[in-house]
């Protein structure tokens, strides 16, 4: 074993071994590289009949017919899958021996050698070599070693060797062994005794390790991640991935906080030919500031039982309601309200389902009420789906269901309810026109019971459903690479009014108005409110389309509906007066890597309006992205609770190995930070670096405050992937079209 030099003790770390799992890293990593100057070729693979087959060339050849043959000058030795250059070579034939000098440089299949002298056993594949300059192309890995032996073509036994994905003018790290053993059969290499130097600097050493020589995923250890947050103080993770079976692995994660404790992490994912799913499990034994066991666990299943037959089961369960406001580690997930649980079996066949549901929620938010709390389902009966009569263009279609409410509240009503639309539908279309008309019928009848247990009597609600959807179609050629359309459209929806009012709201809410609402039959999201409606939708779209690859460069679309009734079935039972909705429009545009989209609600009484909002994207590639966005939306009672945001992201280079990436959302109406995030990545030929920083809005019990947390990554390529899922979900949360490179 060799001397460890006295500095690296501070920086010793004793594990019994460690292991270092697939490296997954994309081919682009390799782009800050210079060009490769490692002269390996793939050697030929000979024929089958010709494998045992030794191919020597050479400019001079002395006693050609004896036992011992001596080949000088550019002496050239092929094999299958190896070929040898030297300077000279020395053949025993009856050996089947060949010892070599001079300029020795050696392609074998995933391996380059360049050496002073050594020997070789043809049919075995053996031999020892001095002096030696090696090559690995699959993991970029080059080195040097004073003996190499190689066992057959399965294996390389490497001394007292020094490896690195770095090249030779810039070797900023690098992992120095006492033996290192290269399996090319499982592509795999083991190391022992080993030290990990970074910068000029022991950073690690372990007595054994392992690491993958291609693409192949092995269990080991993933790249630490540290970094520090408010609620957790300083934090490390050290993930370990398991390559449980080439259909199952894992990611082990511990995790030390400073303020919370140890706490252990795992995500699990199977895949089978009629299942597959993730299992994530959090569990902290006890938190140092709670005093409590902690944990947080999610599973989510798909199966195909059968050749119709599909079960999913979703499973999601905290410990307690701050869970993911204190462990949390990003907006999105801190300010989670609910966990939900379902379960679906669902049978299908052709294009009819029927199904059986059951959900219910965890409330994670203290600032719900019991009584707003949603509903679960226990069970639901469904039936879907949609054909045409016999051959006609007719078609008929069946939404139908049976659902069992329960509540966590004792004081909230109960019950079942039933609930059938059949519908027929015939689609008459030209090449310029389109004619839709609609009839249908939905019978809906609820079985109640109130917080005394008392039986509530409520109506059947029957009602017809009918509308007529037509539309045309123009076009023109417009500055000769461009084709303009003009797409008219005209939506007529009856539906009689019922009073509605004496009926729960199980699972129903009132859609955002958008342009896609002008064209729905019912202005509520559930079965418990059906709009009445007597009404008219007038709608413009025109596009510009290339003339050559029918891409939309631009499209503006406009559309308003006229009330010929008040409409008197509501959320909170007020009627609507109004004669005609506001004036929704909207823009896009997509030119080369631009991308626009504005959408603006406007309300001709108050002659202002209502909603706006703009996005702004660039992309090139996932370097370079740029998105600003703008949204607005009055509050409809008091001005003071408008919102109003402004967004901006992007990720960029300022180099070819530096980039930075940021997120601001800012709260215009509050004149405070929703979320900052500023981060920068170093990315050179065989390391990486990025940084990150967060600062985000959190609302804990009533009380908004800022939390924030700086996450630090080192990868080092080619040794290894690095575990940045969690820091990668953050930036794609943040940044849209951003996608991590490791």
């Amino acid at each position: 074993m060799p001397l460890l030099p006295k500095n690296i003790l501070p920086f010793l770390l004793l594990w019994p071994h460690i292991l270092l799992a697939e490296n997954t890293l994309d081919n682009n990593q390799w782009q800050n590289c210079p060009v490769n100057t490692n002269s390996y070729k793939t050697p030929d693979s000979f024929p089958e009949e010709k494998k045992d087959e030794t191919r020597i060339s050479a400019r001079q050849v002395q006693n050609a017919a004896g036992d011992i043959t001596t080949f000088s000058d550019e002496v050239i030795i092929e094999r299958d899958r190896l070929r040898l250059q030297a300077d000279q070579v020395i053949f025993d034939r009856t050996r089947q021996r060949l010892d070599i000098q001079g300029n020795i440089h050696i392609n074998a299949e995933n391996l380059a050698i360049d050496s002073d002298q050594g020997w070789l056993l043809l049919e075995s594949n053996q031999g020892e070599f001095t002096n030696n300059q090696y090559f690995v192309p699959e993991s970029h890995f080059r080195g040097s070693t004073p003996g190499l032996s190689l066992d057959g073509k399965k294996q390389t036994l490497l001394i007292n060797s020094s490896f690195t994905s770095c090249p030779k003018t810039s070797e900023d790290w690098s992992l120095n062994t006492s033996l290192l053993e290269l399996d090319h059969e499982t592509q795999t290499g083991t190391a022992k005794h080993a030290v990990l130097w970074f910068k000029q600097v022991p950073i690690f050493y372990t007595p054994y390790l392992s690491f993958p020589l291609g693409d192949e995923r092995r269990s080991g250890f993933l790249m630490p991640q540290a970094g520090t947050s408010d609620s957790r103080g300083g934090e490390l993770s050290i993930p370990w991935y398991w390559n449980i079976a080439p259909n199952q692995d894992a990611i082990i994660t511990p995790r030390l906080m400073k303020k919370r404790g140890a706490q252990i992490k795992t995500d699990y994912r199977y895949l089978t030919q009629s299942s597959h799913g993730e299992m994530n499990l959090e569990y902290l034994d006890k938190d140092q500031e709670t005093k409590d066991k902690r944990y947080l666990v999610k599973f989510n299943n798909h199966s195909n039982i059968g050749n119709h037959l599909d079960f999913d089961l979703l499973i999601n369960d905290a410990s307690d309601s701050d869970y993911l406001e204190d462990l949390g580690s990003s907006i999105a997930i801190a300010n989670t309200t609910h966990l939900e649980r379902n379960a679906r079996l669902a049978y299908t066949q052709g294009p009819w389902t029927a199904s059986l549901f059951t959900q219910t929620f965890q409330t994670i938010d203290n600032d719900i009420a019991l009584l707003n709390r949603p509903y679960r389902r226990l069970p639901q009966l469904a039936l879907h789906g949609s054909d045409n009569i016999y051959t006609s263009d007719i078609i008929w279609s069946l939404d139908s269901e049976w659902v069992e409410f329960e509540h966590e509240s004792d004081s909230k009503i109960k019950g079942q309810r039933f609930d059938a639309y059949p519908k027929i539908s015939w689609p008459l279309m030209g090449s310029a026109w389109f004619f839709t008309p609609s009839t249908g019928f939905q019978h809906s009848s609820y079985t109640l019971t109130d917080a005394a247990g008392n039986s509530l009597l409520i109506d059947d609600r029957n009602l017809s459903i009918s509308s007529i959807d037509t539309g045309l179609f123009f076009e023109r050629e417009f500055a000769s690479h461009y084709i303009q359309t003009l797409e008219p459209r005209l939506y007529y929806l009856y539906i009689p009014y019922e009073d509605q009012s004496t009926i729960p709201l199980f699972d129903t809410g009132q859609y955002d108005f958008s342009f896609a609402q002008l064209f729905r039959e019912n202005r509520f999201t559930g079965i418990d409110r059906v709009g009445d409606s007597n009404q008219v939708t007038l709608a413009f779209t025109s596009r510009l389309l290339d003339k050559n690859t029918g891409s939309e460069f631009l499209g503006i679309s406009i559309g308003q509906i006229f009330y010929n009734e008040d409409r008197r079935v509501s959320i909170d039972n007020t009627v609507a007066t109004q004669n005609h909705s506001d004036v929704i429009s909207e823009l896009s545009s997509q030119w080369n890597n631009f991308k626009s989209r504005a959408t603006v609600q406007w309300n001709p009484e108050t002659r202002e309006a209502d909603k706006q909002s703009i996005q702004f994207s660039y992309k090139n590639d996932a370097r370079q992205i740029i998105n600003l966005g703008y949204r607005f939306r009055r509050d409809p009672v008091d001005e003071i609770n408008n919102l109003e945001q402004a967004d901006m992201s992007f990720n960029l280079p300022i180099s070819n190995q530096y980039s930075v990436f940021s997120r601001w959302n800012r709260s215009l109406t509050e004149n405070r930070d929703i979320e900052t995030l500023f981060g920068i990545e170093y990315d050179s030929c065989c390391w990486a670096m990025r940084i990150l920083g967060q600062r985000y809005l959190k609302t804990v019990d009533g009380n908004d405050f800022h939390d924030s947390s700086i996450m630090f990554q080192l990868i080092l390529k080619g040794l290894g992937s690095v575990s940045d899922k969690e820091a990668s979900n953050i930036i794609k949360q943040s940044i849209l079209g951003y996608q991590s490179d490791y």
